[in-house]
């Protein structure tokens, strides 16, 4: 074993023992598996069994010892071993019935049979590593028996058909053939293909969460389904809504609004029964087929019968059966008398350790004229199915029955951990559970993958619902719903302690696989029977998963549940500031600004002060004070700034501080006041670096190097520093890309990079920055930046020449307004007001600028006073008042001179040069424009400063 663990350091790589099979390399000391090049993920223990057969491959190797190498010091039962060994032949590929890595030795253990390779080659520090199973893929899939010409005829459907529906009975492997067509046609979506497993919610309501969800869509969509359909609108991708008939009358409307809809996407559904659409093209899934009775076959004839091929090969998997022709018909008689259905089949198989074929033929005939309860008028095919389950079930020990009960609370997979929190209140030991889970694998009655280090379960549909009934007729059961949440609050509450450390992407993958479950405990918490208060305290405990993975709608639903529910219930004012903050954020990216989010804030800020914590007294005033930004009120939100960096001067420690002095220097430019506002930006800009790791920490100073650079391009393009402001926006939106912040992305893209490559007149970055803003749009629907992106792709059009943009642009000004995003909305009046003017339209640019210094001069914005009154002199210069123009001109200068905004300075006074050298007053244009230009460092390719320049030129050419 020590030359297993030697290793010979060289260079940037390591000389590592490693030993090959196929295109596998295992590599002991690093306890890593790759395929072709790149990491297989496996489980501890499955890696352990791995690595004692290779190292002893060609010999047998004992479950005994199996046993010990994977669970040292402990005694379980030897159903826990297949499990872990069917997963690791799994994650081998090897699941046929000759196999080709692992055989079985039947009573005695199994052989590594496959030849092996030992070397010693060089292996890189840290291979790359293989991108994680997305949430939303298609489930990783068993052998597949008989089913190869509909897989291939469903996926050939859909080359030319947007709408297919695979159909039957439960059981007869539905979502098998669904997943394995989709996989076959993947490679025609440009896309890729997502999977929904509809089976884990219980409520119809929840249908286009879990759309949004599984697709990944984030913000705070309106409409949820108006949000799945404006996202698949663009792309070409595979939709697979599994297990519809739980919720049909909401899959049927998705359906037919989809089919309405001009995407190029495919929709394939799996239901008991078709979705009833229009043009729905009905695939009707058939049982697998298998020989008639009276038949004398041999083993190589009935194994060509798919039914018969499945018993063999899952009896083999889990009894180490061995297929002789003494029992084909037995065997043959099973599967006919199951109809053919491939989950009866593989529950009927798993009694073969304890069984014969013959024995099994004579239970089945006693026990299959049972109906199962519920199932009246059920198809007859189902009917087999619950009462091949129900049979299963009356094998099961008394522990056995209750764990599989229990197990039906979980609404996805579930951990060992999990289910042994929820068995306790059964009183079933933890040893219970560990073996009970093995011998309900090994009993097709649960499934188990690899999920991180260990294994994870699952009850399928018709196995979980079957299980759900025996728990509600269970008294031992009775608190199981509870337990379940108490569960459920546990780990979410650890998802806030672990979100410090954990490494984002591992952090989200970890926790939003979980949250079917957090969705089911929730409507059990606030339902008739359940328990308030304890839904209270998962709310708070959910917080973080919405905000980290922006799933804003769904969030602010259950938000404003608890908060009602928290006014005639306990709950603790911590709490109440934390959901009211919580909120108020999911409310700050709706459509539109509402006085709710107001309350929000404020209900914030007044359960912080009454709870003395001073943490969370800061974050509601920052947030609320960025909510008063959006909405116009500068002078109000730097009040409450001014409050909340008060709180960091007594406590220093506060983590929303950075946060305050940035919205505080923030609220502070547009009030005008660039000279307090720059210092502060320039500071944070300079202490926030980008982080390489990818840690929370480093996770955490992205995230600032790039808000910090939303603010300070805006205040340097004032400050005469045009080059250097597009670097910044640049730098931010480079930053958001490389992590994945696409809502940090648009922020960046529509506070900084678009605003000042329109102000600098770089049309082609205009262009490429409205791009970028218009795809965020589709990852991530931030119902704010919508007009904002209509706005800048219509003034991109207009200054192209385009006549009917400006129509556009007045569009996407009015639903801003009417949406009350009022931050910058005068100098966006003032772009509108130019644009008519360019057109002549005089009457219609005098309507803007007037709104426009309206809008600047209630929301306090003195930012832009200047070149509002620079836009309204050349206003007046066309309606024929020149000495009000120069008038309006020279107080616009002195008002820009004042704040320090250089750049409006030199637009102001080339304007006023202009009119002084179209007057004849030459000298005097030169005398003030001549300093102000020789003020600029860069930016000399910048729209102003090429103006100025060629003013300049002129007069001094025609001295």
């Amino acid at each position: 074993m020590r030359a297993v663990t030697e290793t010979l350091q060289r260079g940037a790589g390591r000389q590592e023992l490693t030993f090959s099979f196929g295109p596998f390399r295992l590599i002991p000391r690093r306890q890593l598996l790759l395929l072709d090049g790149r990491p297989v993920k496996l489980g501890g223990r499955a890696f352990e069994l791995l690595q004692l057969l290779v190292q002893r491959g060609g010999e047998l190797v004992s479950k005994d010892e199996l046993m010990a190498a994977a669970w040292p010091g402990t005694f379980l039962h030897d159903s826990n071993l297949k499990v872990n060994m069917w997963s690791l032949r799994r994650s081998l590929g090897d699941t046929q019935i000759e196999p080709v890595y692992i055989a079985t030795v039947a009573r005695r253990g199994y052989k590594f049979i496959a030849q092996v390779q030992t070397s010693i080659g060089e292996i890189e520090d840290d291979p790359a590593l293989a991108q994680p199973v997305a949430l939303s893929g298609p489930p990783l899939l068993r052998g597949i028996v008989g089913r190869e010409a509909d897989i291939a005829d469903i996926a050939d459907v859909l080359t030319n058909t947007r709408h297919v529906t695979l159909a039957g009975p439960g059981g007869v492997g539905k979502t098998t053939v669904a997943a394995a067509a989709a996989r076959l046609f993947a490679p025609q979506c440009r896309d890729g293909a997502c999977f929904v497993d509809l089976a884990t919610i219980s409520d119809p309501t929840l249908f286009g969460a879990a759309l949004v969800t599984a697709l990944g869509i984030r913000g705070n969509p309106d409409n949820s389904l108006a949000a799945v359909l404006d996202y698949l609108r663009p792309r070409q991708m595979l939709l697979i809504l599994d297990n519809c008939e739980h919720v049909l009358p909401a899959a049927t409307i998705f359906a037919g609004r989809f089919l309405a809809d001009t995407s190029p996407s495919r929709l394939l559904a799996t239901s008991r029964e078709p979705l009833g659409t229009a043009t729905e093209h009905v695939v009707r899934l058939g049982s697998l087929s298998s020989p008639r009775s009276g038949l004398d076959l041999t083993v190589d004839q009935a194994v060509r019968f798919p039914a018969v091929q499945l018993f063999v090969r899952r009896a083999a998997e889990w009894s180490d059966y061995q297929f002789i022709d003494g029992d084909c018909e037995a065997v043959a008689s099973i599967c006919h008398s199951l109809d053919g259905l491939p989950l009866a089949i593989e529950l009927a198989a798993a009694q073969i350790g304890t069984f014969s074929p013959r024995q099994l033929v004579t239970l089945l005939d006693q026990n299959l004229g049972f109906r199962a309860s519920g199932t009246e008028g059920a198809p007859p095919r189902h009917e087999t199915l619950m009462a091949t389950i129900d049979w299963s079930f009356r094998l099961l020990s008394q522990k056995e029955a209750v764990l599989f009960g229990l197990l039906s609370v979980f609404s996805d997979a579930f951990e060992v951990e999990d289910a042994a929190f929820v068995a306790e209140a059964a009183g079933l030991t933890p040893v219970d559970v560990v073996t009970g889970l093995g011998s309900l694998v090994a009993k097709s009655l649960v499934s188990a993958q690899t999920r991180g280090p260990g294994l994870r379960y699952r009850l399928l549909d018709s196995t979980r619902r079957y299980a759900a009934e025996r728990r509600q007729a269970d008294p031992a059961c009775g608190h199981a719903l509870h337990r379940h949440a108490l569960r459920v609050l546990a780990l979410f509450e650890q998802s806030e302690e672990e979100w410090n450390w954990r490494e984002p992407a591992d952090w989200t993958q970890r926790y939003l696989g979980r949250i079917a479950d957090l969705r089911a405990a929730l409507s059990w918490a606030f339902g008739e029977a359940g328990d308030p208060v304890l839904g209270l305290r998962l709310t708070v405990a959910a917080i973080t998963l919405w905000s980290e993975t922006s799933i804003l709608s769904e969030a602010q639903a259950r938000l404003e549940q608890a908060l009602t529910l928290a006014k005639i219930v306990e709950c603790d004012d911590l709490s109440k500031a934390k959901l009211a903050c919580a909120l108020g954020w999911s409310l700050f990216y709706a459509r539109k600004m509402s006085n709710e989010n107001e309350v929000a804030w404020l209900d914030a800020i007044a359960f912080a002060r009454r709870s003395g914590n001073a943490e969370y007294q800061q974050r509601a005033l920052v947030g609320f004070a960025f909510y008063l930004l959006q909405i116009g009120q500068v002078p109000r939100a730097i009040t409450h700034l001014e409050e909340a960096t008060g709180l960091a001067e007594r406590d220093r420690d506060l983590t929303a501080t950075s946060e305050a002095d940035r919205a505080l220097a923030w609220a502070r430019a547009f009030a005008g006041e660039l000279s307090k506002s720059r210092p502060v930006l320039d500071r944070l800009a300079a202490t926030h670096s980008l982080a390489a790791g990818r840690s929370r920490k480093d996770a955490n100073e992205v995230y600032r190097f790039i808000t910090v650079r939303f603010n300070l391009p805006f205040v340097a393009w004032m400050q005469g520093q045009p080059d250097y402001a597009a670097r910044l926006a640049r730098d931010a939106v480079d930053a958001a890309d490389r992590s994945g912040h696409w809502v940090s992305q648009s922020n960046a893209l529509g506070l900084a990079a678009l605003p000042v490559s329109l102000e600098t007149g770089n049309l082609t970055a205009l262009e490429t920055y409205t791009e970028r803003l218009r795809r965020n749009l589709e990852r991530e629907r931030i119902s704010r930046w919508v007009p904002v992106e209509r706005y800048f792709s219509a003034c991109l059009r207009d200054l192209h020449g385009d006549r009917q943009a400006v129509e556009d642009i007045r569009a996407a000004i009015d639903e801003l307004i009417e949406c009350r995003f009022l931050m910058r909305i005068g100098s966006y009046l003032a772009v509108l007001a130019r644009a008519h003017l360019r057109q002549g339209r005089i009457a219609e640019a005098r309507a803007a600028i007037t709104r426009a210094i309206d809008h600047q001069e209630r929301q306090g914005e003195r930012w832009c006073r200047s070149e509002l009154q620079r836009v309204e002199a050349s206003i007046l210069l066309h309606e024929g008042e020149p000495l009000r123009a120069e008038k309006r001109l020279q107080q616009a200068l002195a008002e820009a001179r004042a704040i320090g905004a250089v750049t409006f300075a030199l637009r102001i006074a080339t304007d006023l040069a202009a009119h002084w050298i179209a007057t004849g007053r030459r000298p005097k244009a030169v005398r003030l424009l001549a300093p102000l230009y020789g003020e600029f460092t860069e930016g000399f390719e910048t729209q102003d400063l090429m103006a100025a320049s060629r003013l300049l030129q002129r007069v001094r050419a025609s001295a």
